[in-house]
């Protein structure tokens, strides 16, 4: 009788953790804004909701007039839909809210491409019924170029690094093992104010205003992991 013997193999993959070295790198830079979205608001209040509907519609036409001639394309102008509500005030000699009216309210949003324009751009609002500008959100035109710069920064830090921890454990690096950043080239930086004045709907007239925004900085943080060799 013939025996049969089986052998039977068994296969076990062993991994070895790989030593690297991971550190952070830090890269950063810095504009002032060269541009800027403005939030307008426009807001009345009239007896009858016709009346204030119609005395929106009349402000939204004189502000689109106004500011045509600071954008580069009109579809840019970006408005809301009409918002209507009743108005009420606190009394204090009857210790409670009182009707005063119907309010019709509006957004119109648009990009300022040219900052050294605000100054003019805000005397031609000032002109018109607007009830105020409600927030200036400044930002860098180059802001990607900026990104990127930031970004190679934050590369050559993390490698500047490396080297010198590896120079003081006397150990030597291959190559890169993995490397990620926390952003994109292609974000946008704000700086945000808001309340930049307000007119109450009353077309005042005057001096505008000449704003340039807060400094703008880019940061950028790059994880690296580099192999040291044996």
């Amino acid at each position: 009788m013939k025996k049969l013997v089986f052998f039977i193999l068994f296969a076990t993959q062993f991994t070895f953790a790989q030593k690297t070295i991971q550190v952070n790198g830090l890269g950063k830079t810095s504009a002032f804004p060269n541009a800027a979205t403005l939030t307008i608001q426009l807001e009345h209040i009239k007896p009858t909701l016709r009346e204030a509907v119609t005395e929106n519609q009349k402000t939204t036409e004189a502000v689109k007039n106004c500011i045509k001639k600071y954008v580069k394309d009109t579809t840019d102008i970006k408005v809301s839909l009409i918002a209507t509500n009743k108005s009420y005030k606190w009394d204090s000699k009857t210790s409670k809210e009182v009707f005063v009216g119907f309010e019709s309210s509006q957004k119109i949003i648009f990009t300022l491409l040219d900052l050294t324009k605000m100054q003019d751009v805000t005397e031609e609002l000032l002109k018109t019924k607007f009830n105020k500008i409600q927030t200036v959100s400044y930002f860098n035109t180059n802001s990607e170029d900026l990104l990127k710069q930031a970004q190679d920064l934050a590369v050559k830090d993390a490698i500047d690094i490396t080297k010198r921890l590896a120079t003081s454990a006397n150990i030597k690096t291959g190559s890169i093992k993995r490397m990620s950043t926390n952003s994109s080239a292609h974000e946008e930086k704000y700086s945000t104010e808001h309340n930049e004045f307000e007119t109450y709907g009353k077309a005042m007239g005057g001096r505008g205003v000449s704003s340039s925004g807060q400094l703008i900085e880019y940061v950028v943080r790059v994880a690296l992991e580099t192999e040291i060799s044996d």
